[in-house]
């Protein structure tokens, strides 16, 4: 997909969009993303000067970033918290920045409120609520929330779709997929990084939130993992009064898990409760391989008797059986300061340049582990070992998939957690008797059936197919077309080289140059109106190789 045929509604809508980006981050000082793209023609030196200020060039690179994203809105500020999960792509810096990204913003009136949910309701409010809440008690980029009162007298909390967001959203994942494309056809580390299968991935996350029914599934689901569990709860979802754009979930009484004098003066035992979150998260990934991917402090409350609840499940995490073999050897490896393991853990998750060195790789883990030999396991901190894992990561060219990291980000986001309730919380220690149990349940041999099934099937289809793929070489070789293609170290150093380009722009850039690279259509809208009659996209861009 590019862009749009031109003049369309959809093509100049983008084309307005995309010169609004590019002025914000030209107004933030980041004019060299033109000049490092090469597209410097496009950006009159009379645009730069009217909105450029010397204050921007003051403040550090990484917290410009942070403002481009916020200026830009929801779109921008929802891949800034998705790239803050990505410690193996984003420098600590930015890291840092991305991570106050804050999705407050004003709510809308509450008129508009009752015409999105009669619309989606295709029934008076009054008809379906006893009371509802004018005032929201919470307001975000996508939505906000409203307590209310159904008419059969329960609680619940309404969470209503911003009218005008899915048209802002489609526009702007459509506009990064059309420079993705681009950037691709023209940028070899473009093509190393694979920007349009990174802005697709984002563009179905994003998508998906906006879907409120996706959400309320995602809630049935996690209520079923844990209906024989009496210390976790997950709040009902009314689908009599749920659509795409309005969710209807019971209210939940109870205090949240950041406030820890309340929790004291109820009784709570904060040890106990970080222990039954820390088993329920485990299990989740573990075992269920679904997981609640957000679990800050706002997410999660404490009803009576301590039973744990869960709120907001826009984002979520799967986990297949390989996946979950391969975190519980990740713990064990931690666990037993395996450096090899750890490596060939990551061998099997990752993503590992073909020029990476390995010897050296094991060697760095193996110093990394040393650092936490003589301390108890209770004593190491998941994030500190996550991190530098990720800081090697980079170094090493290794490229982790994105349930990976939300994985980290989700036990990293844990570990704080707990420990704010309880110093001596200990996530890899409450981790490590459900990945032995995992790794023991794998080897038990009334478990190979299915196994050997699948290799059985494997081995006949390669065996059915072997002769037809020798007849096809020996027939290209007496045709004199068979070619074989191989790695010379001309392409091997061009790639390096490639790398450490893109490497260098991703250390002063690190929102993912694809953002950045929109300037290349604004900076042409910026000069004319649109494009001529005889002019397409590609001939603005300029030539693609």
């Amino acid at each position: 997909m590019g862009l749009p045929d031109r003049f369309t509604p959809k093509f100049y809508k983008m084309g307005v969009r995309a010169r609004e980006v590019a002025a914000v981050f030209v107004k933030h000082g980041f004019f060299w993303v033109a000049e490092a793209l090469e597209v410097t023609r496009y950006f009159p030196r009379s645009l730069r000067e009217k909105i450029v200020t010397t204050e921007d060039y003051k403040l550090p690179v990484a917290v410009r970033i942070r403002r481009v994203i916020e200026e830009l809105g929801p779109t921008y500020i929802k891949a800034g918290q998705i790239l803050s999960s990505r410690p193996d792509l984003i420098p600590p810096d930015i890291l840092k920045e991305l991570a106050k990204l804050q999705d407050d913003v004003p709510p809308f009136p509450y008129e508009l409120v009752q015409d999105m949910i009669e619309s989606e309701l295709k029934t008076p409010m009054d008809r379906v609520f006893r009371s509802f809440a004018r005032v929201p008690i919470a307001s975000a980029s996508i939505g906000q929330v409203h307590e209310a009162v159904l008419r059969n007298g329960l609680e619940v909390v309404v969470k209503v779709q911003r009218p005008d967001i899915e048209q802002m959203v489609f526009i702007d994942t459509d506009l990064m997929h059309a420079i993705a494309t681009y950037a691709e056809k023209r940028f070899q580390w473009a093509r190393l990084y694979n920007f349009v299968e990174r802005v697709d991935e984002f563009t179905k996350t994003i998508r998906q939130e906006m879907d409120y029914t996706i959400e309320g599934q995602n809630a049935d689901r996690l209520r079923r993992n844990f209906e024989d569990d009496d210390t976790i709860y997950v709040p009902e979802i009314f689908w009599d009064c749920t659509t795409r754009r309005v969710l209807t979930m019971e209210y939940i009484h109870g205090v949240k898990i950041k406030d820890k004098d309340k929790l004291l003066a109820r009784g709570c035992d904060l040890t106990y409760l970080t222990e039954v979150i820390g088993n329920a998260y485990i299990k989740m990934i573990l075992i269920d391989g679904f997981f609640h991917g957000d679990p800050h402090m706002g997410n999660i409350f404490v009803m009576d008797n301590q039973v744990v609840a869960l709120i907001d499940f826009g984002m979520v995490g799967i986990v297949d059986p390989v996946m979950r073999r391969n975190m519980a050897r990740y713990f064990i490896a931690i666990v037993n300061q395996d450096a090899e393991g750890l490596v060939e853990v990551l061998g099997e998750i990752a993503t590992i340049d073909p020029g990476t060195d390995r010897a050296a790789l094991v060697r760095e883990v193996g110093r990394l582990m040393s650092k936490y030999s003589d301390v108890t396991i209770g004593q190491i901190k998941l994030d500190a070992i996550v991190l530098e894992l990720f800081d090697l990561s980079m170094k090493h060219r290794i490229t982790m998939p994105g349930e990976f990291t939300l994985m980290d980000k989700t036990l990293i986001t844990l570990e704080g957690l707990g420990r704010h309730l309880d110093p001596d919380f200990d996530l890899i220690g409450t981790a490590e008797p459900a990945a032995r149990m995992l790794l023991q349940r794998e080897l038990d041999p009334r478990n190979f059936g299915r196994e050997a099934v699948k290799a059985a099937l494997d081995t006949r289809d390669l065996f059915t197919a072997l002769p037809r793929r020798i007849n096809k070489i020996t027939r290209s070789l007496e045709q004199g077309r068979f070619q074989v293609r191989l790695d010379t170290e001309q392409y091997s150093e061009s790639v390096k080289s490639a790398a450490r380009r893109v490497s260098n722009s991703v250390n002063r850039l690190a929102l993912a140059i694809v953002l950045a690279a929109v300037i290349l259509l604004a900076g042409f809208q910026s000069r004319q109106n649109h494009f001529p009659h005889d002019m397409g996209p590609s001939d603005a861009f300029g030539h693609q190789n």
